[in-house]
């Protein structure tokens, strides 16, 4: 078994935790708001209808992997009626960004903001905060989290760079954003809470931008580092000198039963029985070797008990050492 799971770990590139569907479901997501936005801001159908229509051609692309997503799903569903009642809002999202071209129809391509809804879902379920998460190792959530991240900055970049292109000087004085690097720039300090104040969106839209990037950037950010936290903790218990992670749990489990007996028995006074606890947990026994108070809190007589008390010591230091 141990040699199978070897050359499976070997086959393992170190990018395959990156090329998941929900990665690209992620950023697939994002492009196609992006695509959304950047049309009605720009009015492209007829400022710049050759774009339009690469961009549209784009777009039922991507509307076609959500598409084919969604049926694998449905196929793979036990109860369909509660599928479609969960997935109908959601559906809105699909609209295509074609139908933009007509302009009797135009404003329903911004059903396709319902997709944030999505983001939202698959960011959450990637953190691992959703409850139908799988469980993954503390490495995998650190890539996660570090993909995360980073698609939300680049995306809420983007974004704020198509409302604040075209605002006006007399507006934001020298916090223009005028160019796509100074955007990202601008979304990577307001996300990690910064804010050197060089940049600074002045529309509507770019506020609100902002606002998503400075709630979001708080909670990720200080997830990212409770995440290398326990990547270290774990490291650490996994390479140091740290004997608890070297117990076999089970014959733990029952000497704590053990004492647990002799304590309810009166074999242990109330002090006794929390040292000898921590003696199983951390390989000591705390306070060494001195006489302890078993005078009280005993159903047995006194030298009974005092002879149960040498015997039950005496066999839990022999197992100690």
């Amino acid at each position: 078994m141990s040699d199978e799971e070897d050359v499976v770990e070997d086959n393992t590139f170190w990018w395959s935790n990156w090329i998941r569907v929900e990665n690209l479901e992620l950023i697939f997501s994002l492009v196609s708001i992006g695509i959304v936005i950047f049309v009605i801001q720009e009015d492209l159908v007829n400022s710049n209808p050759t774009l339009f229509w690469v961009l549209a051609f784009l777009d039922l692309a991507l509307v076609g992997f959500f598409v084919a997503e969604l049926s694998k799903d449905l196929s793979n569903t036990e109860d369909r009626k509660e599928w479609w009642r969960a997935q109908s809002w959601g559906m809105l999202g699909l609209t295509p960004v074609i139908l933009a071209a007509i302009p009797e129809i135009s404003v329903i391509v911004l059903f396709r903001l319902v997709h944030l809804s999505k983001v939202y879902f698959l960011a959450t379920n990637l953190l691992g905060l959703q409850e139908t998460s799988e469980e993954s190792p503390v490495q995998v959530q650190l890539q996660h989290l570090i993909f995360v991240v980073t698609a939300i900055g680049f995306a809420g970049g983007f974004i704020a760079y198509l409302f604040e292109q075209h605002a006006s000087p007399t507006q934001c004085g020298d916090t223009c954003i005028d160019t796509l690097p100074q955007a990202m720039w601008w979304a990577i300090t307001t996300a990690t809470t910064v804010g050197y104040g060089d940049y600074a969106p002045v529309t509507p839209g770019g506020r609100v931008v902002a606002i998503f990037l400075m709630f979001t950037g708080i909670a990720l950010y200080g997830l990212l580092t409770a995440t290398l936290s326990q990547l270290i903790w774990a490291k650490g218990r996994k390479y140091g000198n740290n004997e608890l992670g070297e117990r076999d749990s089970n014959e733990m489990i029952e000497r704590l039963e053990r004492l647990t007996d002799m304590r309810r028995d009166g074999w242990l006074t109330a002090t006794e029985f929390h040292d000898a606890k921590m003696s199983v947990l951390t390989g000591k026994m705390p306070g060494g070797n001195k006489a302890r108070d078993i005078e009280s809190r005993s159903p047995i007589p006194r030298d009974e008990r005092k002879a149960r008390r040498e015997a039950a010591r005496a066999g839990f230091l022999d197992e100690e050492e």
